[in-house]
Parts: C-alpha cells; sequence; structure tokens
C-alpha cells in the first residue's frame, strides 16, 4: 500500500512538537474541504452489508444495532476502570488523572476522518511526553469490525501501545485516501478496510499476526462492547475525557471539527501543546 501511508506515527515521534502541530492543521483542512462536498458524504455501512451506501453529510458517527438491556448505567470513570485490564487498550501513564477515551471501529468512515486527523495529537500527550491517559474501547458496528478489533489487541499484547497506534493510524489513513477518492468522484465505489488489508498492513509493518491467532481475543471484543451498550454508548466515535472527576469533563459522539476536538481536549485537560495551550 505504499510508503506514503506507513510509519506516519513513527516518524511523528521522532519530529519536533511543531510538526506535529502542523501536521494535525494540515489534516483539519483536507477534513474540512471533503466535509462541504455535500451529499456524497462519507457513507454510513450497517453490519448486515458490506455494501456502502451515501448519506447526508449531517449524519456525522455509525451506529450499533438497538439492544435490550435490563439497564443502563452512566459511563463513569470508575466504571471504565472495571472492566478487564486485558480488555482495554491504553497509552500513556497508568495513573494519570487526566484519561482520554475514544471509542472506535477501525470500520468506521467517521472514526477515520476524525482520528486520520487527531491520532498524532493522541499519540503527542500520551506515549510521547506521558501528559494524559488514552484508552481505546471498540465498538464493532460493521461488517470486519470484529475481525479487525481482534487483530488490533493481538498487535497490541504482542507488539505494545507504539505498534498498536500505527497499525491503526495506517488503516485510517489508507481509509481516508479511499474515502477522498469517492468524494472527488474518481471511483465509484467506496472500498472499505477488511480483517484482510488490516493484517496486510501488520505485515508490512513488520507486525506477524494472523486471523486464526487473532479470534483468541474475541471474548474481550465482546465484552467491551456488550460493556458500552449496557452505558447506553451505542455510536462511533465517541470521545470521552476525564480530570481528575468521575464524570467526563468532556463528552463528544460524532464527528467534530479536529481543530475543536483537540482545542477542547487542550484546554478542559490542561495539557501543554504547542500552539494551543
Amino acid at each position: 500500500m505504499g510508503e506514503l501511508l506507513r510509519g506516519r506515527l513513527s516518524r511523528l515521534s521522532l519530529s519536533t512538537t511543531s510538526t506535529i502541530i502542523i501536521i494535525i492543521i494540515v489534516a483539519v483542512a483536507a477534513i474540512a474541504g471533503a466535509a462541504i462536498l455535500g451529499p456524497r458524504a462519507a457513507p454510513h455501512a450497517s453490519t448486515a452489508s458490506s455494501q456502502p451506501t451515501t448519506s447526508s453529510i449531517t449524519v456525522t458517527s455509525s451506529s450499533a444495532p438497538a439492544v435490550s438491556t435490563t439497564s443502563v448505567q452512566q459511563l463513569t470513570l470508575s466504571s471504565i476502570e472495571s472492566l478487564n485490564s486485558s480488555w482495554v487498550i491504553s497509552l500513556g501513564p497508568e495513573n494519570s488523572s487526566k484519561v482520554i477515551v475514544i471509542i472506535y471501529d477501525p470500520e468506521c468512515p467517521y472514526c477515520s476522518l476524525e482520528l486520520n486527523a487527531t491520532l498524532p495529537f493522541f499519540y503527542y500527550v500520551s506515549l510521547n511526553t506521558s501528559q494524559a491517559r488514552v484508552v481505546f474501547l471498540g465498538l464493532p458496528i460493521h461488517q470486519y469490525s470484529v475481525q479487525m478489533l481482534e487483530i488490533l489487541y493481538e498487535v497490541y499484547k504482542l507488539y505494545g501501545p507504539k505498534a498498536f497506534v500505527e497499525l491503526l493510524d495506517f488503516n485510517y489513513a489508507y481509509y481516508t485516501r479511499n474515502i477522498e477518492l469517492y468524494l472527488n468522484h474518481e471511483v465509484n465505489q467506496l472500498v472499505m478496510p477488511t480483517n484482510y488489508t488490516l493484517i496486510e498492513m501488520a505485515d508490512e509493518l513488520g507486525f506477524n499476526v494472523t486471523q486464526q491467532e487473532s479470534n483468541a481475543w474475541y471474548p474481550a471484543v465482546a465484552g467491551v462492547e456488550s460493556f458500552l451498550l449496557s452505558h447506553n454508548v451505542s455510536a462511533v466515535p465517541t470521545i470521552l475525557a476525564f480530570n481528575g472527576s468521575q464524570e467526563p469533563v468532556y463528552y463528544q459522539v460524532g464527528l467534530e471539527q479536529p481543530v475543536y476536538l483537540v482545542g477542547n481536549l487542550t484546554e478542559r485537560l490542561d495539557l501543554n501543546v504547542p500552539g494551543l495551550s
């Protein structure tokens, strides 16, 4: 899939902080340009079909099918921390009072647009400067989401958090590029990533994983999904932030302009980000 898409985050980790911010700003401009193209927006694919469908640009998230639950609990930091620790993908210091929770689907086009632009920021404040802890919780909504989340767990456990971010970054860069081609009418159908493309990306990055071995993570994928739905979280992307409190100081469902997302998180968590804080 080419050098253009791979290793973006590993190069950022060696760059100056000003370069990180410049890349974020460029990404914001690219996504903003795509957003104003109108009715041929990034499609909302359901779990029932692999074929993308067009939808209005006002739709900014993918939602899981409605499920019946006996009780719906409020999502708090303590409830998130009560999860089986092996089910939680975490970047940055474990004891940080500043926690960002990203609820995502690797096959969701809205997650791709949001996180392709903001992953460098999340990487910077967690693994690069240890200012905050960033937690990823997967919510499978699309056709290959479960298998893709299993692969991401396998990479995280075998190769560590940086490898997880590199692979997710590669996946979303690939997906965002395909969305751009679709929006620009260069292709007739949006090519969505699958577990097969994710394994190819992992191989290009030097991570040796297979779907068969990754299937062992199904209980983690199912457990996190059940947890999120029981707390009335059914759409991706969803981003929460906690700053020494049980209640979130920031809660965003669906697409947010990346510059506002980064700015709000920087302000509400009192982060030190050059050019923003």
